[in-house]
């Protein structure tokens, strides 16, 4: 009986995490589009500013338990899931508290004097999305995605449709803050009827010690992780100022939608599954070249994409034509990080502090480069991203091959041949949009529609020319969990707490 609820529950889980990211980052797209109409880059900047200090604390009130407790291999799983509640609990209400503190501090470094009051805001923010994380976490130890649809989905379209109504009546920067705040606290809630009821936060010394052993390795992992991904908003706040964070901004908030959307949701399944086929080289090799590939060939489509159909972010409006650029350069980036990204999940089951070492190299590298080049302006800043993320692929690629034992040429050859079907299909969209002189038009929704349909065509006939087979990944991903099943169950029962 537990292996098939194992098997079940690992099999479907790409299946129910997808719906969710999908439906959460459909709306996060048509907030970002709707702000954009309705914000000039000024107030997109303060915004960002805002935003980021609050991440921030939001990467820090996890403290890395919420990896611990996915990982934790004893049998006492109602006594750590209690330990986690609690230590949540009083880490967001501290780093809330913090933030509040802060916030004049903040405002004044980043010269956005407009953020102090929705900066006090998010210090409730981080407390209630605090609480609501480990009830997910809860879930996701157990593989229960399909439950943990609803706290992951529900309160996100409720704040994101908030958040829309507000910016198109005329709220301004308050639209997302409200929005978050709604957010976080229906989150909470929702996370506590769905699991919650059942689990009372309470202290097990014991199980906190060992737990706090895994977390601080996770959450070195988990905010170097975010650093990296957020050294940049920081460093163009700092150097270039708001207007220039707010044209930034948008570059980045397209660019990053494959990430969010495909390799999130891949990795986010891929990584309980490691832990629990680890000690089985083929099945790890199978998961890995799978998740890889599937990744790939998807957040190519994407991030190729953006970079090819860049111009037509001046849909937004002309004011944001600065940013077309960037967002080039980071439609690349976000190709490579995502290869990285998806190999880091075997690395935080094998060796975290390995996988932190490297997110620690990749931030002080981003950051010495932008630091000193990067005041060049913000293309020059998406150009960095792009030269940093290419050796630091190689390395985790290596270290990989090394620390887990499987062989990384397979992985290798797929992402040289989805990355020439990515060329293919943009030099067929570009020649086409230099050929038809409506189609380079970008202000035109059609000429976007046309070119993207051409870009999306082209690049799925060249891939399955070279790469067939690509759209069976997923089910043979969900077919291996379910081979596995019964040694990963065994396994579950039979291992002792380190």
């Amino acid at each position: 009986m537990v292996s098939t609820v194992f098997a079940r529950r690992a099999a479907r889980g790409t299946v129910w995490t997808a719906a969710a990211t999908w439906l959460n980052r459909l709306f996060v797209l048509v907030v970002v589009l709707v702000l954009a109409r309705n914000l000039d880059a000024r107030q997109f900047g303060v915004l960002g500013v805002a935003t980021l200090a609050a991440n921030v604390a939001l990467q820090l009130n996890e403290g890395g338990m919420i990896d611990a407790l996915i990982w934790w291999p004893g049998r006492q799983d109602r006594d750590a899931a209690e330990t986690t509640l609690l230590s949540l609990m009083v880490l967001g209400a501290v780093l809330g508290g913090l933030l509040v503190a802060l916030a004049p501090a903040i405002a004044t470094v980043f010269s956005a004097p407009d953020a102090l009051p929705l900066l006090r805001v998010y210090g409730i923010v981080i407390f209630v999305d605090a609480t609501g994380s480990a009830y997910i976490g809860m879930l996701t130890r157990e593989l229960d995605f399909r439950r943990r649809f609803f706290p992951d989905v529900l309160p996100s379209v409720c704040g994101s449709l908030l958040t829309v109504g507000l910016a198109l009546g005329g709220v301004g920067i308050w639209s997302l803050v409200i929005g978050d705040l709604v957010t976080g606290i229906l989150r909470m809630l929702v996370g506590f009827v769905v699991v919650g009821r059942h689990t009372v936060p309470r202290w097990h010394a014991a199980l906190a010690a060992k737990l706090m052993r895994f977390g601080r390795a996770a959450l070195a992992s988990t905010f170097l992780e975010f650093a990296l991904q957020n050294i940049d908003y920081a460093l163009v706040a700092l150097l270039l100022g708001p207007v220039a964070l707010g044209l930034y901004t948008i570059a980045f908030r397209v660019a990053i939608l494959p990430f969010l959307v495909v390799t999130w949701v891949i990795a986010g399944v891929a990584f309980p599954l490691y832990a629990r086929v680890i000690n089985d080289r083929p099945a790890v090799q199978r998961v890995l070249e799978l998740t890889m590939r599937v990744c790939g060939s998807l957040v190519v489509l994407m991030g190729v994409g953006v970079a090819t159909l860049a111009p037509s972010l001046e849909l937004l409006g002309q004011r944001w034509a600065p940013s077309v650029p960037v967002a080039r350069w980071l439609g690349i980036y976000i190709c490579i990080r995502s290869a990285a990204f998806t190999a880091s999940s075997l690395l935080r089951v094998v060796n975290p502090r390995v996988n932190a070492l490297l997110k620690g190299a990749w931030v002080v590298l981003l950051a010495v480069l932008i630091a000193t080049v990067g005041r060049n302006g913000i293309t020059t800043v998406g150009a960095i991203q792009v030269v940093v993320a290419i050796p630091l692929l190689a390395a985790y690629l290596l270290l990989v091959r090394r620390l887990a034992g499987v062989s990384i040429w397979p992985v290798i050859l797929d992402m040289a041949r989805i990355a020439f079907a990515a060329a293919v299909a943009a030099a067929a969209t570009l020649a086409l949009r230099h050929a038809v002189a409506p189609l380079a038009d970008p202000t035109s929704l059609g000429a976007l529609v046309v070119l993207g349909i051409v870009f999306c065509a082209t690049y799925a006939l060249a891939l399955a020319l070279i790469l067939p087979g690509v759209a069976s990944d997923v089910r043979g991903l969900r077919e291996l969990a379910g081979k596995k099943n019964e040694t990963a169950a065994r396994a579950l029962a039979a291992e002792s707490v380190p």
